[in-house]
């Protein structure tokens, strides 16, 4: 049954309340306790209603069992984890914890803790911001009591940012600041944390350009310019100690470069588990930037990378969002055909001449807030694919040919 994200979050938040009774730790059921028990037992109640066969009364009962009866606690565990947290076994001895964190509001990622007979990995490191913290020391803390993992600063051996998104790499100064970890980045992503504050200004340019040739307005463009900007205050540069390259090994594990989504963006395999960030998700697809943003990233390199994913031999594939991926070549072909889809979506929006904001709404509608600009970068990345293949052109070429600073619209080529 498809259920939303939203609703994924409201039925997990409501276990995380109560599974706080399978620990001993004041300090973790405190940094735990964002909803009553009352509160959590009457949002089960309601969910099961919504959405009968998701199961969330068999696993209630599973955890009241539990709850009542501490030899039971061991398989609850292993199949729920506990407030998030769980472990999986890779080949080779390894151990990988999940540990999930709201980098923003609503915005839950998936960080990793890998530990192997050479030491500890932290894979992403979330936002920085309040929450995405107080998260990541509950789940160190779970992983702590509840797995017996030594899951601190302290033990870190390396700190791996899987890509130069805010949300998995914004905790990089809180490495820096509490551990000794060695923080390490693909080198197409090294200057964002290097530069940041230069990168900010420079991108902010680039996207002022890109959103008038798109047909952005100037009030359009000063609301979104300014929503990007804002969220860009919190970081301070900071230098890795490791510049990435692909088939590089970190801790006896594998570097798998996949650019697209981002330049610098990286898979981990350990063993026979992958760890796929935003690449491969389990429900959703990633967003998408045109290369006239963002060098490196566009729609032709997402496809090669997920080529490229598709035949490695994992069992297991762990995202940055949502659930684990039991079948990756499946799970891959689907995300293939849904983004072919939405580039035939974009060519029959095509059908008469539309600039990139135009398209943007035709796709998606009138989206609220930071959505807008995604909104307009995916358009973007699907026209900027579909004219580099040839089956668009310029509908307005002689008034581009014209002005210095034109709106650009497209249309299908017959």
């Amino acid at each position: 049954m498809h259920l939303s994200g939203r609703t994924r979050r409201r039925i997990q938040r409501a276990f995380n309340a109560l599974e706080v009774g399978l620990l001993s730790d004041a300090t973790v059921v405190a940094l735990a306790g964002h909803l009553s028990a009352d509160d959590a037992r009457r949002d089960l109640a309601e969910l099961d209603a919504a959405h009968p066969d998701v199961g969330v009364a068999a696993r209630a009962r599973a955890l009241d069992q539990a709850l009542a009866q501490p030899a039971r606690r061991p398989a609850y565990v292993e199949a729920h984890g506990a407030c998030g947290v769980q472990r999986f076994a890779a080949s080779g001895g390894a151990v990988v914890v999940l540990l999930p964190v709201e980098t923003f509001a609503d915005h839950v990622n998936n960080l990793y803790w890998v530990r192997s007979a050479e030491g500890a990995l932290l894979f992403d490191v979330g936002s920085g911001g309040a929450s995405s913290r107080r998260d990541l020391a509950l789940s160190f803390a779970v992983a702590r009591e509840v797995f017996g993992e030594p899951a601190r600063y302290e033990d870190l051996d390396v700190a791996l940012v899987s890509h130069a998104h805010l949300d998995h790499f914004g905790g990089a100064n809180d490495v820096r600041a509490s551990s000794r970890a060695r923080l390490a980045v693909h080198e197409l992503d090294a200057r964002v944390l290097a530069c940041f504050s230069e990168r900010a200004v420079l991108v902010a340019k680039d996207i002022d350009v890109y959103l008038r040739r798109a047909g952005g307005d100037a009030a359009l463009r000063q609301r979104l310019l300014g929503m990007y900007k804002g969220s860009r205050e919190r970081f301070h540069d900071v230098e890795p100690d490791h510049r990435l390259k692909d088939g590089d090994r970190v801790l006896g594990h594998e570097i798998v470069h996949v650019p697209g989504h981002c330049p610098g963006l990286v898979c981990l395999r350990v063993g026979d588990v992958m760890l796929s960030s935003d690449h491969v998700l389990a429900r959703i697809t990633p967003h998408q930037f045109p290369q006239a943003i963002t060098p490196f990233a566009g729609l032709e390199h997402y496809f090669a990378s997920l080529a490229k994913v598709r035949e490695l031999p994992v069992r297991l594939t762990l995202g940055g969002h949502e659930e684990p991926i039991h079948d990756l070549a499946a799970r891959v072909d689907e995300i293939a055909a849904f983004t072919r889809h939405r580039l035939d979506e974009t060519a029959a929006a095509l059908s008469t001449p539309r600039s990139v904001v135009e398209v943007a709404r035709a796709l998606f509608g009138e989206q609220p807030g930071y959505g807008d600009l995604l909104a307009i970068e995916e358009a973007g990345a699907c026209v900027e694919y579909l004219h580099a293949l040839g089956r668009l052109k310029v509908a307005n070429l002689d008034e581009v040919t014209r002005e210095a600073d034109p709106i650009v619209r497209y249309v299908t080529r017959t």
